[in-house]
C-alpha cells in the first residue's frame, strides 16, 4: 500500500487538471485511492481490538490505579476513535473525487 500512495496525489491532480483529456488518470487514482480507503475499514476492527487488548492488559497487570484506569480507557477509546475518524474522512474524500470524475459541480 505505501509503494501506491506516493503516487495516488499525483494520479489525482494530474487527472484533476486534465479530466476532459485523459479521464482514464484520474480514474486510477480513484481505484488505487479506493484501495486504500477499503484497507482503512477492513483494518478498523483490529486497531479498535488493539485499545481493547492494551485496556485488558493493564487490567491484568495492575499497572494502573483507579483513577488512572479510567483515564487510560479514556485515552485509548479516543485512540481508536481517530481510525474511525480517518477512515470516514477517505471515504468522503473517494466520493469527492468520484463526484470529480463524474462531473458534478458544486
Amino acid at each position: 500500500m505505501s509503494a501506491s500512495s506516493r503516487y495516488i496525489p499525483w494520479l489525482l491532480i494530474g487527472g484533476i487538471l486534465t479530466v476532459e483529456i485523459f479521464p482514464w488518470l484520474i480514474l486510477t487514482g480513484i481505484i488505487l485511492f479506493a484501495l486504500t480507503t477499503l484497507f482503512s475499514f477492513v483494518t478498523l476492527p483490529v486497531e479498535i481490538d488493539a485499545s481493547n487488548r492494551a485496556l485488558a492488559w493493564l487490567d491484568n497487570a495492575r499497572v494502573t490505579a483507579s483513577r488512572e484506569h479510567e483515564q487510560a480507557k479514556d485515552a485509548l477509546w479516543w485512540a481508536a476513535m481517530t481510525y474511525v475518524v480517518a477512515a470516514l474522512s477517505s471515504l468522503a474524500t473517494l466520493l469527492y473525487y468520484v463526484m470529480i470524475f463524474m462531473g458534478v459541480r458544486d
